[in-house]
């Protein structure tokens, strides 16, 4: 077996996807340079905002602009939505096949980050996925692509695309369900709290009559405020059911923090930047192009976490926030197993401090950091505190 690389290997998406991408666009007559590309992401991204009516961004302008400049950053999306499950291995290939049924698939991006990830931790077999989406076309150009793409390392993926009409013939539980920007499009008519009411419970009848005992329910929804504050209203009406387990990229399940606070809201931001020959792009279409932001959960039925696959659980805490340095002091922003118990802390090191700084020093946000005793807000003297970066999530023998 091939040794695992670190999942920043494969991302962001190599020169050979520029051309792949390009070579699909062609061949259904949509733009594929940048600069044709330009209005029609800066107008995609408007909708997707909210600063824009959805109709206002359609056709074969929208598709070549999903294909151009959504598909590789959603598969970075993907990929890392589930690095938590391959890292732990409970997400594995081994030389056989994962089903997948990738709900509102669109062009297929989250399968192919899934295929992606499982590529990249050294694994060979393959992906069956089930594809279901209302836009037919925008599944056709994924399909495309798979084909193209024949094999994303040591993974095959086959897919089989549904419209939504006929859902109902992806039949059977299976190994991963993932639901890509899903939530954030559906019952917009309907208001805050019985959304999130109709929201938990379609994903808990997903996650007992889709996925299988050992399986997973992944959800990704984008970074902006609003629709992750919906995400964690929907997780804390998903934490009342003792049926549902959450294994990431929380580490409790007490009430999410960020609820306590109007306007707060948490999210991953990683320091996994668009690919090179994308930033162009980005940069005529005025949009960003450091970084990877999305929200996510990670939902199972057999009860295993984060918690009980990490090598050192002891005051485990994942990073929430960036780096907070002021003068004299580094603070981080942690949400876990704390001295104050379940929830946030925020403790700082001072600068004069020399000794075991390597983890705390290292630490960027999305880490997981173990501390022995936990650790509270306020100074954190590290000469007193066992600090671990803890990035073995290997099954425990």
């Amino acid at each position: 077996m091939p040794s695992p690389e670190p999942l920043s290997a494969s991302l962001p998406l190599g020169d050979d996807w520029q051309a792949l991408l390009a070579s699909v666009a062609r061949a259904k007559g949509w733009p594929a340079s940048a600069k044709e590309l330009a209005g029609p992401v800066a107008e995609l991204s408007k909708v997707y905002n909210g600063l824009a009516p959805e109709g206002s961004s359609r056709g074969d302008r929208a598709l070549a602009a999903r294909l151009g400049f959504s598909f590789p950053r959603d598969v970075a999306k993907g990929a890392c939505a589930v690095r938590e499950l391959v890292s732990s291995g409970l997400l594995a290939a081994h030389g056989g096949s994962v089903s997948v049924l990738d709900i509102g698939a669109g062009m297929g991006a989250m399968s192919v980050g899934v295929a992606i990830a499982l590529a990249k931790a050294g694994q060979r077999g393959s992906i069956d996925a089930t594809w279901v989406d209302s836009d037919l076309e925008a599944m056709r150009a994924g399909e495309a692509v798979v084909r193209a793409a024949s094999r994303i390392g040591g993974i095959e993926l086959s897919l089989r695309g549904l419209s939504h009409r006929d859902a109902k013939e992806a039949s059977g539980v299976f190994d991963l369900v993932i639901a890509g920007q899903v939530l954030s499009e559906l019952d917009r008519a309907y208001g805050e709290a019985e959304r999130a009411d109709l929201h938990a419970e379609w994903l808990k009848t997903t996650l007992r009559e889709r996925v299988s005992h050992s399986g997973a329910l992944v959800v990704v929804e984008p970074a902006l405020r609003d629709r992750t504050r919906h995400l964690h209203r929907v997780r804390e009406r998903l934490m009342a059911s003792e049926a549902v387990t959450l294994f990431a990229p929380c580490l409790h399940r007490a009430a999410c923090p960020a609820l306590a606070t109007k306007g707060d809201w948490c999210h991953e931001d990683l320091p996994l930047d668009l690919p090179e020959w994308l930033v162009p792009l980005a940069r005529a279409a005025g949009l960003r192009w450091e970084g990877l932001t999305f929200s996510y959960l990670v939902l199972r039925r057999d009860g295993a976490t984060l918690r009980s696959v990490a090598s050192n659980a002891r005051g485990l805490v994942r990073v929430v926030s960036s780096a907070l340095v002021s003068k004299g002091k580094r603070e981080m922003l942690l949400c876990g197993e704390t001295a104050e118990g379940p929830g946030r802390a925020r403790p700082f090191v001072l600068d004069r401090e020399r000794d075991n700084r390597g983890a705390w020093d290292s630490a960027v946000r999305g880490d997981l950091l173990s501390f022995d005793p936990p650790v509270g807000s306020g100074r954190l003297a590290l000469d007193a505190v066992r600090t671990e970066l803890v990035d073995d999530l290997s099954p425990r023998r």
